[in-house]
């Protein structure tokens, strides 16, 4: 028997988030009660994490560095497992890049920079020895946190991830079917309201694709997200910059993002959106940024020793590097999986499948 559908959509935390929920047509008042309830904790949730209110307690958190701050349970819960994150990549996910972040120019609301030039001179701040994010301390029993002094937090790169797991473990909890979208950032549960698997786009964002798709990817389990500059950059100096920074460096990665650019400049063809498929929404999201920085082919490498080498008896697997999957968008309008993308899919992501609209490296083009 065919399912209802409840859609809503929401311009939230400097994107769009989009909640769907596939139930039996008795349950709709029950389920609209939780949507409800979930857009009251993400507005929330953005005005108590968002680096651009100086009232926020993320910003108060900032200001702190050198003495203790309690903060609440959900900010220490996202610093918690931003430091897992740290660890588990070896500093490649940073949460404390905020210096260089603003250094770039990203240091207002995106709206006001959008493919724009900004000041043409700046300096790349110092970067203290050892890397700010080894020096923060956390007390669990006191729910405090304390941040070396000078530095500062970015959790733009795991929070809206977190936010789409919560939703699913806390306010739809008692429904089994479920999507999640937080600006890209995606986590599933069981079955549209065809009770097939909850099928997601992967979009060509290069300017000028003549498909509006690179990929098509069905999964009833896990998470999903998608990491690229194509849209999110500014001018500075006569230099293009965008918000994902290279902490090896304090520099932007080198991506792809639009035409004028060489694609093939490096050795190796640019990367125009990384797509990784985990567990959870957080991992994935952390999972796209490491393979930017890791860049094409390392990247697929990388991913897939890795899950020949994971652990099979882990019992947190939130940061367990090797369960995941990833899926490139080459400048060169060309797409690459990770060899083990749909034995991935098979054996974690609820039996799910993958299209790919665009030819692989190395095969003619048949679009």
């Amino acid at each position: 028997m065919k399912m209802e559908l409840l859609s809503e959509m929401v311009a939230l935390m400097g994107t769009h988030i989009e909640i769907k929920v596939a139930i039996d047509a008795h349950d709709l008042p029950l389920a609209r009660l939780a949507l409800s309830e979930s857009w009251d904790w993400l507005r929330s949730v953005a005005d108590r994490m968002t680096r651009f209110d100086e009232r926020s307690e993320l910003s108060g958190l900032n200001r702190a560095g050198g003495a203790w701050c309690v903060v609440s349970p959900d900010l220490y819960a996202v610093i918690e497992l931003s430091l897992m994150a740290a660890r588990a990549t070896g500093g490649l996910f940073d949460p404390a890049l905020l210096p260089w972040i603003e250094a770039a120019g990203y240091d207002r609301d995106f709206a006001a920079i959008a493919h724009r030039e900004l000041e043409p001179e700046w300096q790349v701040p110092r970067r203290p020895q050892p890397a700010d994010w080894e020096g923060i301390v956390l007390d669990k029993a006191g729910c405090r946190v304390r941040l070396p002094e000078g530095a500062r937090l970015d959790l733009g790169g795991i929070i809206k991830g977190w936010a789409a797991d919560q939703i699913l473990a806390r306010q739809l909890a008692d429904f089994p079917n479920v999507l999640v979208s937080i600006g890209g950032d995606m986590r599933v549960r069981g079955t549209d309201e065809d009770q097939g698997r909850w099928a997601i786009a992967i979009g060509d964002t290069r300017q000028g694709a003549t498909q509006a798709h690179a990929a098509i990817i069905t999964m009833a389990s896990g998470g999903l997200a998608t990491s690229g500059a194509t849209d999110r950059w500014w001018w500075r100096g006569g230099v293009r910059e965008h918000h994902l920074i290279d902490p090896r460096t304090g520099r932007p990665v080198p991506l792809w993002i639009d035409p004028a650019d060489d694609p093939v400049a490096a050795p190796f063809p640019l990367i125009a959106s990384a797509t990784a498929i985990a567990p959870t929404a957080a991992q994935a999201e952390i999972a796209a940024k490491v393979a930017l920085l890791h860049g094409y082919p390392m990247a697929l490498g990388e991913s897939e020793t890795a899950w020949k080498q994971r652990d099979l008896g882990a019992q947190d697997d939130r940061f367990e590097t090797g369960n995941q999957a990833l899926l490139l968008l080459l400048g060169i309008g060309e797409i690459t999986i990770s060899r083990h993308l749909r034995e991935y899919l098979e054996t974690t992501a609820g039996g799910g499948e993958v299209w790919l609209m665009l030819p692989e490296p190395g095969e003619a083009s048949t679009c």
